[in-house]
């Protein structure tokens, strides 16, 4: 079977292993994931801290899990722990990619927003109007957005943020960029975190940007639209970033 030509280039943003999985389910189209992350995702130095809330995962009544790489180190965790998750825990996630890893994994069902994926529209889930008293754990890598758990405490629960990762940001090879955007005459560029679009906003601060002005940027929520706006002339917004929603998007978009 003949390869496709491939015409179309996706320029991911996000950390090397969930771009190496955006390769893998794009390999047999016409679409190049170009592989330039804003993130790099490390592991915690000492676990100690992160392994005490699971040891005692039966105090809390629900679990929110803001990422997939939350769910990643969480269940990595378990596995060494050899900890059996409660009966009667609730599970949340922001987004339905990290639904899916959990269910996945985990015989639960998750609670999450139906449409928007963040803090604010998970909280209108009706599992969060009565958490008076109750003791919510949030499993995230280490710092980030403080609204859930603000939000929560308001309400009257006991929040606990158990961090398991590292998430440094990483300036782009803005000329090895260039160069390999020069093989495609479709070019699109993926950016899921309003934090990234900041740090790429800084880097491109001082530099000449006419050349981006060929590129399409699909987010994945307003606010991160918002801030490219700056900058960007083209930016679709989707809430479904799933491999085969993102080659309908590029594949179509390229006919206009």
């Amino acid at each position: 079977m003949n390869k496709q030509i491939k015409q179309i280039a996706l320029i991911s943003t996000r950390p090397n292993n969930t771009n190496t999985k955006l390769l893998s389910e794009l390999e047999d189209t016409n679409i190049s994931v170009l592989n330039y992350p804003l993130t790099k995702i490390s592991p915690l130095d000492n676990y100690q801290t992160f392994d005490s809330f699971l040891e005692n995962l039966n105090m809390y009544q629900h679990i929110i899990f803001i990422s997939t790489n939350a769910v990643h180190f969480f269940l990595e965790r378990l596995k060494i722990l050899s900890i059996i998750i409660p009966k009667d825990l609730l599970f949340s996630s922001i987004g339905p990619t990290t639904k899916k890893l959990l269910q996945k994994h985990l015989p639960v069902f998750v609670h999450s927003p139906k449409k928007e994926f963040d803090s604010e529209h998970l909280l209108k889930e009706d599992i969060f109007n009565n958490v008076s008293g109750k003791k919510i754990l949030i499993v995230r890598g280490e710092g980030g957005r403080e609204t859930l758990k603000q939000v929560l405490e308001q309400r009257g629960a006991e929040v606990s943020y158990g961090e398991c990762y590292i998430r440094d940001y990483i300036d782009v090879d803005l000329n090895c960029l260039k160069e390999n955007l020069m093989n495609y005459h479709y070019k699109f560029m993926l950016i899921t975190s309003t934090n990234s679009a900041l740090h790429l906003l800084a880097q491109l601060k001082d530099t000449n940007i006419d050349w981006l002005q060929d590129i399409k940027i699909v987010v994945n929520h307003k606010a991160i639209k918002d801030q490219l706006n700056l900058i960007f002339k083209t930016i679709l917004i989707t809430q479904n970033i799933e491999p085969h929603n993102l080659k309908k998007i590029v594949s179509s978009e390229k006919l206009d």
